[in-house]
């Protein structure tokens, strides 16, 4: 299959787009950073020499970059069967009314609009292909959970579920499919602060991810099998179930998790 993966330069799209490459597959990198992609590009071609692995700088929330995106993935890969709507931005960790305008717009334009983008012209490159599919990535907040200083990142998340949802019912029985991914809760510089910009509510923010969160090496393998699994639109592949949040709680008891201390946090 040809896979192009938004923000996949680091973290969980690093991750997803190596798992793809074990496993056989073509990818298009993609991110803001032209050096960034061009670095990843070229350690994948080393470590792949068998597969087709291309790139090409793309901010979703450009239109016109999305539709440059997909129209050089098609004609590097010959098809896109696989899209995957990573790319995400968040605001930080200050309380709403203190957050700068340009970061609020920022977090909107890639996080809603810049995904919304994506799907339109995926949706259609997939229909004159003959079909596909798309994966939104949800996050904190797509389940309707809310938290203190996650309120403009955690508003596009919850759009984000509805959107999904709303977009694969528009597409039902047509041959393009859009999907929900969730991650669950990954150890990434989105997550974790630098060592200077740490509060004192740090150390408790560390007893929760250590019970909840996992690293990118972990979730990657699970989610790259379950989007090559999917057959049908409004499928969702999600890691972090409510069934393994209350095991996890349950072996707290006697065991602690740590999953910082190998990652050198």
């Amino acid at each position: 299959m040809n896979v192009v993966i938004t923000g996949s330069t680091k973290g969980i799209g690093l991750g997803m787009a190596r798992e793809f490459l074990e496993r056989g597959h073509n990818v298009m990198i993609s991110s803001r950073t032209p050096q960034a992609v061009d670095n990843v590009v070229a350690e994948f071609r080393e470590a792949y020499p068998e597969r087709n692995v291309a790139g090409r700088v793309c901010d979703v929330g450009d239109y016109g970059q999305v539709q440059n995106l997909w129209d050089r993935a098609f004609e590097i890969l010959g098809s896109v069967d696989i899209w995957v709507n990573n790319a995400g931005v968040e605001t930080g960790a200050d309380l709403f009314y203190k957050q700068d305008r340009k970061t609020i717009e920022a977090t909107i334009n890639t996080n809603m609009t810049g995904l919304m983008y994506c799907n339109q012209i995926a949706i259609n490159g997939m229909y004159k292909q003959g079909g596909g599919k798309i994966f939104n990535m949800e996050g904190f907040g797509s389940n309707g959970m809310v938290r203190p200083r996650v309120s403009v990142y955690g508003t596009t998340k919850c759009g984000v579920r509805y959107f999904t949802k709303a977009v694969a019912a528009e597409l039902e029985g047509s041959p393009v499919k859009v999907c929900y991914l969730s991650p669950g809760i990954v150890i990434t510089d989105l997550l974790v602060p630098p060592p200077d910009e740490r509060g004192e509510g740090w150390e408790q923010s560390k007893k929760i991810l250590n019970l909840l969160a996992d690293t990118v090496e972990t979730v990657t393998p699970f989610l790259v099998e379950g989007m090559l699994a999917v057959k049908e639109g409004g499928e969702a592949v999600r890691w972090l179930t409510p069934g393994k949040i209350i095991k996890r709680k349950l072996q707290s008891y006697v065991r602690k998790r740590d999953v910082f201390t190998p990652l050198g946090y």
